[in-house]
This record gives structure tokens, C-alpha cells and sequence, in this order.
């Protein structure tokens, strides 16, 4: 999900003045929230997941027109640390997932399962990766990192379909398609 670029920065500086760890910083402009993962798709795949979204944008616009009629935006407050042992990846999470982030990600899955696209059969817990290769003692570090987590809120202004590209510099997020929330 997009997040604006002054939102990347100020939880770029967070994460340097209070979390500095001598792991690989993911860097602030590929700073985004995972809606769904959907691992290698081919190219029948994403013309087919683009024209399901596309087709759900009025019930979308429905879902989530309550919040931004009450808060004009929407947001959501990071406010844990979490750590994804297998894939090594140190993020942030909101200690309570906001239910229309629930029911938006419900909304792409349907449209990932009428895509014929296999997603992996899991909880959604919707986080923002600040490093890679992370290889620590998670429980340990954690509690003692998350007593000096403040709550990073972040408007989210879009959501996005994702080409990530491996390169010599590291992973690299090209926007395929865009979909603005307002």
C-alpha cells in the first residue's frame, strides 16, 4: 500500500535514531505496506488480477468510504516490532490491524482467487519491513527493542501492484499498477 513519501522519511529517521541495527536497511522509498503477496505471477496472471481489481473499484469505494468520510485518510499506527524469522526480515507492525485494512485485503484475495492465483493460506498481519538479513535472537532483542517503539502513524493513499526486481544494490519495487484511494 503507498504510503506518502514524507511518511517514508519520518519512520526512515525513526528507525536510524532509535532502531540503528548493523543488518541491511530496507531503503525509505521502498518503505510500503504488503496488501497481499502474490509471489511469481505470469503475465496472463496480471492482466487477470488488474481487470478483477479494476472491476471491484466501486465496492472498494464503498468499503472504505466510511473511514475517509470520518478521518478524511487513512491511517494506521505502528506501533510493534515484529520479526519474521524464516524470511529474516525486521518490521513494524500495528499492535491492532484496523478492520476496513482486514476487509480490503479480504477483497483482494477474492479477486487473487478468481484470478487463479494460489496465495499462501495465512492470517493477515499487515507490517512495514525496516531491515533484511536480520539474524538475531528475536524474543530477546525485541522486548528490549520495543520499549522504545513509538507510534509511527502513516496515511495510505494507494494501493499497488508490484513488480520487486533482484539487483547488485538490492530488491527494487516497480509499480505495475496503481490505485489511488481518494
Amino acid at each position: 500500500m503507498g504510503i506518502s513519501n514524507d511518511d517514508k522519511f519520518k519512520v526512515a529517521q525513526w528507525r536510524d535514531q532509535h532502531l540503528p541495527l548493523a543488518f541491511k536497511a530496507i531503503p525509505a522509498e521502498n518503505f510500503h505496506i504488503t496488501l497481499v503477496f502474490l509471489g511469481l505471477i505470469d503475465n496472463s496472471q496480471q492482466t487477470d488480477i488488474t481487470q478483477s481489481i479494476n472491476q471491484q473499484r466501486d465496492s472498494i469505494r464503498t468499503l472504505l468510504a466510511p473511514v475517509l468520510e470520518a478521518h478524511k485518510t487513512l491511517s494506521i499506527g505502528l506501533s510493534e516490532i515484529g520479526y519474521f524469522k524464516a524470511a529474516k526480515v525486521l518490521h513494524v507492525m500495528p499492535s491492532v490491524c484496523p478492520e476496513w485494512l482486514i476487509r480490503l485485503n479480504a477483497t483482494i484475495v477474492a479477486s487473487c482467487h478468481e484470478s487463479a492465483i494460489a496465495i499462501e493460506n495465512r492470517a493477515y498481519q499487515p507490517h512495514l519491513s525496516l531491515y533484511r538479513k536480520a539474524k538475531f535472537d528475536a524474543s530477546e532483542t525485541l522486548s528490549t527493542r520495543q520499549k522504545t517503539t513509538t507510534v509511527q502513524n502513516i496515511c495510505i493513499n494507494s494501493f499497488s501492484l508490484y513488480h520487486s526486481y533482484s539487483t547488485d544494490l538490492g530488491v527494487v519495487y516497480q509499480a505495475v499498477k496503481t490505485w489511488k484511494i481518494n
